[in-house]
């Protein structure tokens, strides 16, 4: 039997939370400098999200990451609901997961000797068609900025 995940809400800085509306595009990039994952929202302002630090043991950018059609992950839907409703977020506020319990995350912990698998974490970003999804053991950096055309 499958186990519910348990979400909660990550909200990276003030200014994103408030900044952020729908994401209409996004983008995905790995290369010798890193995962990057580029957010553009209809008032387009664009939020790159940039892992770019070695992980204690393997020694790559991230565990792993994945995208994920939206009707597959719509089970998720509730959970981030409930996510928000814990939260101090408004309806309106943008946020990020991370999940607390994940059969996505527990696949690589038995890789990870000693207490270093308690240092992994499933962070989700939801996108306009989908999830994008991370297993790292560290907070990537996250920038916004304002696009004018």
């Amino acid at each position: 039997m499958k186990r519910k995940p348990t979400l909660i809400t990550w909200e990276p800085t003030d200014e994103f939370t408030k900044r952020l509306s729908e994401v209409v595009k996004f983008d995905m990039s790995f290369s010798d400098k890193g995962l990057t994952i580029t957010l553009v929202d209809k008032m387009r302002t664009t939020v790159d999200i940039i892992y770019d630090k070695r992980t204690n043991y393997l020694g790559d950018y991230v565990v792993s990451f994945r995208y994920t059609s939206e009707i597959p992950m719509s089970m998720l839907a509730s959970h981030a609901e409930a996510a928000r409703d814990k939260s101090r977020l408004n309806n309106f506020d943008a946020c990020f997961y991370k999940a607390l319990d994940s059969e996505y995350l527990d696949r690589f912990k038995p890789y990870f000797p000693g207490n270093l698998a308690d240092g992994l974490e499933h962070h989700i970003f939801p996108v306009n068609t989908g999830i994008v999804e991370v297993i790292s053991d560290y907070d990537p950096s996250i920038t916004l900025t304002n696009t004018t055309f």
